[in-house]
C-alpha cells in the first residue's frame, strides 16, 4: 500500500469551447503532485469521432474531418495549458495526445489508471459528453482510487476530511487509499448516516477509528440521519457545516454488469458536491 503519492494521472477534458485557463482538475492534481514531490501524466480524453463507412458520402466525410479537426484544437490547447501548470510548479510531467476513437482512448486511458497511484477528473460534464464514461473507467477498472473534483476546485492538501463509513468493503479500500492525505489532515472525521441503512449491521465506528489511530492518523466520529433517505444531502450538508475539504467513501454502483451505472448516491455526489471526491471500488 502506497503511503506517498508517486504517479498522479491528470485527464484533460475540455470544459468549454476556446477556454485556455485550466479546470478544477489539473489545478488540484498539480498542486497534489507539488505537495507529494510527484511526476504527473496529462491524457486528454477526446475520441476521434468516426462514423459507420456506409455514412462517409463526400459531405459526410468533410463534416466529420472539419469535427477531427476541432477536437484537435481542444487538445491541443487543453494539452498546452497544462503545460504550463506543471512548469511553472517545476513537477516532472508526460503529456499525453491520443488521437483514437472511443474504444481505444478508453483502454489506453486505463492502462494509464493502472499504472498511476491515483487518477484526478473534473466533476460535472465537459463539453464533449465524455467526462461521466473516464470517472466509470478510472473506477470500475483502474484498482486504483479516484478523485473527483468539483468546478469550484479543492485543496490539494486538505485539512479537515470526512469518511462516509458505510462498513462496506469498497469503502475500506477507500480508507486505506486515502491513507496519504489522511496522514497530513488535521481533522478526520467518520461519518455515519441513517435512514437508509440498518447501522446496527454496519461495521462499528470503533473499527475505523482503531484502525486509522494505528497508522497514526487520530480521528471521531459522527452519527447523522438523512432526511427522506438522502444520504448525498446529508453529507453535502455535513461538508459545508463543518468545512470538510475532502469526503472519502466507496464508489457504489446497482450492477456489476459492464455497463454499470452508478449508485444514487455517488452519482449525487458527482452531479453536486462542495468539495472533492476520494472514491474507490
Amino acid at each position: 500500500m502506497a503511503y506517498e503519492l508517486k504517479n498522479i494521472l491528470i485527464g484533460l477534458l475540455p470544459l468549454d469551447e476556446g477556454c485556455s485557463s485550466n479546470t478544477a482538475a489539473v489545478l488540484f492534481g498539480v498542486g497534489l503532485a507539488h505537495r507529494f514531490k510527484a511526476s504527473l501524466t496529462f491524457q486528454t480524453f477526446v475520441p476521434h469521432a468516426s462514423a459507420p463507412y456506409s455514412a462517409l458520402g463526400g459531405f459526410a466525410a468533410g463534416l466529420f474531418k472539419r469535427e477531427n479537426e476541432r477536437r484537435r484544437e481542444l487538445v491541443a490547447a487543453v494539452g498546452a495549458s497544462a503545460r504550463v501548470a506543471a512548469g511553472e510548479a517545476g513537477l516532472t510531467f508526460v503529456v499525453d495526445e491520443p488521437d483514437l476513437d472511443l474504444e481505444e482512448l478508453t483502454e489506453r486511458f486505463n492502462q494509464q489508471t493502472r499504472i498511476h497511484d491515483i487518477t484526478v477528473l473534473d466533476a460535472g460534464d465537459d463539453l464533449l459528453g465524455n467526462n461521466r464514461h473516464a470517472i466509470e473507467e478510472a473506477l470500475f477498472n483502474s484498482g486504483r482510487p479516484v478523485i473527483v473534483v468539483p468546478k469550484s476546485g479543492g485543496n490539494p492538501d486538505p485539512h479537515r476530511i470526512a469518511i462516509a463509513w458505510d462498513g462496506s468493503a469498497r469503502c475500506a479500500r477507500a480508507v486505506g487509499d486515502a491513507l496519504p492525505l489522511l496522514l497530513g489532515a488535521r481533522q478526520v472525521t467518520i461519518v455515519m448516516i441513517g435512514g437508509e441503512k440498518d447501522l446496527s449491521r454496519i461495521a462499528p465506528a470503533s473499527g475505523p477509528l482503531t484502525y486509522l489511530e494505528r497508522h497514526g492518523v487520530r480521528s471521531d466520529h459522527v452519527t447523522l440521519e438523512a432526511v427522506g433517505s438522502d444520504v448525498a444531502e446529508a453529507l453535502r450538508e455535513y461538508a459545508r457545516g463543518s468545512g470538510a475539504e475532502l469526503i472519502v467513501m466507496g464508489g457504489y454502483v446497482h450492477s456489476r454488469f459492464r455497463q454499470a451505472v452508478l449508485g444514487g448516491v455517488t452519482h449525487s455526489l458527482l452531479e453536486d458536491n462542495p468539495v472533492p471526491l476520494l472514491l474507490s471500488y
